[in-house]
Parts: C-alpha cells; sequence; structure tokens
C-alpha cells in the first residue's frame, strides 16, 4: 500500500530561509550594476569612442540635456552593429532625426484616438441611454460580465473628476452619477472594458456606428487604448513590435491587417475607423500620415513599420 505523504507547511523561520537561499541563488546568476553616472561631455566622448559623429555639438549638448541619453538610446539601435558599435557615417543629427519623426507619429496616433474616444463615449451613452436610461449600469441585465456593474458603481463612488463632484454636489437621488459623467472621468481603456462587457445585442448595436463587427470593435478599442498609453508616455513606436491586444484581423482589411504586429497595423486601424465616424477630418488625417511618411528621416525603412510596398494605393488610404 502506498502512503502518499503531504508536503508540511513551511513556518515562519523556514519561509525565512527559503527566501534567503532563492535570493542568494538569483544573486549568483546577475551582474551587480556598476554604470556611472556620465556628465553631457563624458556622454559625447563615449558615443564618439563607439563611432557617432557629432556635427553640431551644441545641440547635441541640448538634446543630452533635454531630451536624455536614455530616451534617445533606444532611437541608436538602429545605427549599430552586432558589437553596439555604430555603423560608419552615423551622426548624432540621424539619432534625433529618428527620435523626431517617432515623436511626430505618436502625435498624429493621439489625434485619431481622440476622436475615436470621444466617439465611443458619445455611442455608448446614446445606445445604452435608450434602452436603460442614465444610470442603465445599475443592473446587470445590461451586461454579460456581470463585475462589471461593481466597477462602474466603483468608478461613481471614489471618482475625483469634476463630471463627477458636479453631480455629487448637485444630485442625492440616484445616489451615482449619471452615465455621461463617467465617460467623461473614465479612460480609454476602462471605455473599452466596459463597451466589451455589454451584452452582444448591444455591442453590435454601437458597433453598427463604426461600421464594423462588434467582436472586431472589442478587439480595435482594446488594441488603441494599448496604443495611446504607449503615445502618451512618450513610448517607441515606429519600429516597435507590439504583441500585446493585437488588432483582429477584419476581412475588409484582411491584407492591410496581414501582420498586426507592427506600427502599420494600428495605423490601418485607426484610418479604417476614421472613414466611418469622422470622414472628412479622417481624409485630412490620412493627408497628414503621408506627408509625414513621405518626409521620414532618408534612413527610416518603411518595412521596420510594416509597411507593405506601394502602401498608398490601397483603397484605404485614397
Amino acid at each position: 500500500m502506498q502512503v502518499i505523504r503531504t508536503p508540511t507547511p513551511l513556518n515562519d523561520a523556514h519561509q525565512g530561509v527559503y527566501f534567503c537561499l532563492k535570493t542568494c541563488a538569483q544573486n549568483m546568476s546577475q551582474r551587480t550594476f556598476a554604470k556611472p553616472v556620465l556628465s553631457t561631455n563624458e556622454l559625447i566622448s563615449f558615443l564618439q569612442s563607439k563611432g557617432l559623429d557629432f556635427k553640431h555639438q551644441q545641440l547635441a549638448k541640448r538634446c543630452l540635456t533635454y531630451i536624455g541619453y536614455y530616451r534617445l538610446k533606444i532611437y541608436m539601435r538602429p545605427f549599430e552593429t552586432a558589437s553596439k558599435d555604430f555603423l560608419p557615417g552615423t551622426t548624432f543629427e540621424q539619432v534625433v532625426e529618428t527620435y523626431n519623426f517617432d515623436r511626430k507619429l505618436r502625435l498624429l496616433c493621439l489625434d485619431a484616438i481622440e476622436r475615436i474616444e470621444v466617439a465611443l463615449r458619445a455611442c455608448l451613452i446614446n445606445v445604452m441611454g435608450c434602452h436603460g436610461g442614465s444610470h442603465f449600469y445599475y443592473e446587470e441585465k445590461f451586461f454579460e460580465n456581470k463585475e462589471a456593474v461593481t466597477r462602474i458603481r466603483r468608478k461613481g463612488e471614489n471618482g475625483k473628476h469634476l463630471s463627477i463632484a458636479h453631480y455629487k454636489a448637485e444630485y442625492g437621488t440616484p445616489y451615482l452619477p449619471a452615465i455621461w459623467c463617467l465617460t467623461e472621468a473614465s479612460t480609454f481603456g476602462e471605455l473599452s472594458r466596459w463597451y466589451a462587457d455589454l451584452h452582444r445585442a448591444y455591442r453590435k448595436e454601437i458597433a453598427s456606428e463604426f461600421g464594423f463587427d462588434e467582436s472586431i470593435c472589442v478587439s480595435w478599442f482594446r488594441s488603441l487604448s494599448t496604443l495611446r498609453n504607449v503615445c502618451a508616455h512618450h513610448g517607441r513606436l515606429w519600429n516597435a513590435e507590439m504583441r500585446v491586444d493585437m488588432p483582429k484581423k477584419a476581412k475588409a482589411y484582411a491584407e492591410d491587417l496581414a501582420n498586426n504586429t507592427n506600427c502599420y497595423s494600428r495605423l490601418v486601424v485607426q484610418a479604417a475607423l476614421l472613414n466611418n465616424i469622422d470622414p472628412s477630418n479622417g481624409q485630412g488625417w490620412k493627408s497628414q500620415l503621408r506627408e509625414l511618411m513621405d518626409s521620414r528621416p532618408a534612413s527610416l525603412d518603411l518595412k521596420s513599420m510594416g509597411f507593405p510596398e506601394n502602401w498608398t494605393s490601397s483603397t484605404l488610404w485614397n
């Protein structure tokens, strides 16, 4: 007969010893950080030793002071060899040009995302207000995910936004604010989750305003909320690999979204949504994107962003 022994729970002393042993094992396999803090002049000398050329040292000092070496470092990667030296002929100015291009790209994306986010707020209010009134979120029947009620109510209870404060100062019943007060106080990420938590019938009705299936909208809103955070926090965008919240491949744009792990796929999503919610300004946004790509630094390869050849010939961009 086999005796099955259950492990003896660790007491506090044993847990302490286990933690120390685990920490020691980790420390043995990890390096000690010993990089010195370098002054601006020292950074220039360090980069020069790796083969980077500086045509305008005053510009370099200003950029290293107000942008910072660590932020610019990621934009140096495409100009480096496997040994982390710079490719012959690489200049600091090329690095800054790439950084500035990426900055303009982020701002352009934020412009589109702002319109899409505002449109989602309005459609959520209009559709759900018609079905359930100003406080529809009190009732679980409107949601597939019942936990959404708790989350939205918590937003109304704890939110400090002016729209929530004004409601509470003016009205005592219902206790929590109307949905339009809550959406004004919510992030794109919160709105995308609220939308995804609705019953499918309501998701479909809202999605029809954007011209796509509800499953596409669930995916795309979530993807754009993640992109919005990258842009708002000044993250690298142009050649970044994006494997979090990848946009679902809509049939109408299957070819454009063949690779949905790059920047181009997110630009496709923005353009497709703007075509429906703001056609006139959407055309203007696409023109701005084409102009930005045409004026990109010569060293920047559109393939690294996921752009296909002859991308402007696609019906999406015309």
